[in-house]
């Protein structure tokens, strides 16, 4: 066992590291990826997020992507950070390609919701409401699995087109969160919340 710990696995069978999982009261993940997958996510993660910044920028939104943060212990990134200085209304934007674990990304997301403002601070933007958006790439399974998961997603009410037309043109009625599926068309300008 002590082997395995260290990560000498090539004479243990899967039945073995099971069996080994259940006494400490774990499961056993094997993760195995294609070659070429990830630059494909990569790039429609950017597609995405490229599209996003450059709608909330005409609209006259103050846009960061991929701002980090390291507040005690809380680390990571934002993948789309928007101010809007009229309202001084706080976007914190998670983009999916593909729902994989939705209470994961829901805790992620309220990390990410509760950093934000002192970020905010940091660029002298003074905030009087936070917005978590979740857009995910449109999909059979992405619609699936939010479907699945229709109470965890309820603080997200503002949808689809009424979503982006609020982006769009803000107003003093702030969303308690914003959820949008978009479709990645072959020209940038034909990406759409649906």
């Amino acid at each position: 066992m002590s082997r395995w710990e260290t990560g000498a696995l090539e004479r243990c069978s899967v039945a073995r590291l099971e069996r080994w999982a259940a006494v400490l009261n774990a499961h056993v993940v094997i993760d195995i990826r294609v070659d070429g997958e990830r630059p494909l996510t990569d790039a429609r993660h950017a597609a995405l997020q490229d599209w996003l910044v450059g709608t909330l920028r005409t609209a006259g939104w103050l846009v960061e992507a991929e701002p980090s943060f390291n507040v005690y212990g809380d680390r990571g990134r934002i993948d789309v950070l928007a101010y809007h200085p009229a309202l001084h209304i706080l976007l914190v934007v998670e983009i999916k390609t593909r729902i994989e674990d939705a209470q994961e990304l829901l805790g992620r997301l309220d990390v990410k919701k509760r950093v934000a403002p002192g970020m905010a601070r940091d660029r002298g933007w003074q905030v009087d409401a936070v917005v978590p958006a979740i857009f995910i790439l449109d999909g059979s399974t992405a619609r699936r699995r939010i479907a699945m998961h229709q109470a965890l997603f309820a603080s997200f009410p503002l949808r689809a087109r009424r979503a982006m037309a609020w982006l769009r043109r803000p107003h003093s009625h702030t969303p308690a969160g914003i959820l949008a599926f978009v479709t990645l068309a072959a020209r940038p300008s034909e990406k759409r919340p649906v």
